[in-house]
């Protein structure tokens, strides 16, 4: 008998056909809008058993792709004063919202928030304890600041964001608000309201300014 016939054969198998990441990037791509187990696994070409072999859940997936898309985001790093840590904030909120549709309402009904979230949260209030608020005061103003950014696309939906739905409703409402409140809702409301929600976090720092500090 010869080496050859006295090694065993190799087994080769089956190559695996997908992986955790393959299937996330499919979430991704599909968006959040539109996330169901079916619709990832018709992307990949998979079975629903594949699946559920990465994932235990679409609840799972969704948690996954929330940590994803928000750790992408860049919550800037960097030593800034406690107005600018606010203003940064909210805009980096905003503006991953804006990117991902259907990713406010997915975030909001998870048990926790993305450790990026965490982090940029922590770096706010630690800016607003050094620069000498209050404890309740640092998280009342992160906390504030997470919430502007978010709640515009809490109520999105294919017929806009939903500041941008109330203004028309006020512009269109029997009896017509006083002209003044109508100029505001007509000109200085944007649609996505990004610079508007910016202008509410300048109202916030205004009040705390005229906070005791230590």
């Amino acid at each position: 008998m010869t080496d050859t016939e006295s090694r065993p054969a190799r087994r080769t198998g089956r190559p695996p056909l997908t992986d955790r990441a393959t299937l996330l990037a499919a979430a991704r791509e599909l968006g959040f809008s539109d996330l169901t187990v079916g619709a990832v696994t018709a992307r990949v070409g998979v079975k629903y058993s594949t699946f559920y072999r990465h994932f235990p859940s679409l609840d799972a997936l969704v948690a996954a792709l929330v940590d994803d898309v928000v750790t992408d985001q860049v919550f800037p790093d960097t030593d800034q004063s406690w107005k600018d840590e606010l203003r940064t904030l909210t805009s980096a909120l905003f503006d991953v919202m804006a990117a991902h549709p259907g990713l406010a309402p997915a975030m909001v009904r998870l048990p926790g928030s993305p450790e990026a979230l965490m982090s940029a949260i922590r770096r706010v209030t630690d800016a607003l304890l050094a620069a000498g608020f209050g404890a309740e005061d640092a998280v009342l103003a992160t906390t504030t600041a997470v919430h502007m950014g978010t709640h515009p696309w809490l109520s999105a939906d294919e017929r806009g964001v939903g500041d941008g739905r109330r203004r028309d409703q006020v512009l269109e409402s029997e009896p017509p608000f006083d002209e003044r409140v109508r100029a505001v809702f007509r000109d200085g409301m944007d649609d996505p309201p990004r610079e508007w929600t910016l202008r509410r976090v300048e109202l916030m720092i205004a009040g705390m300014e005229t906070r005791p500090t230590s």
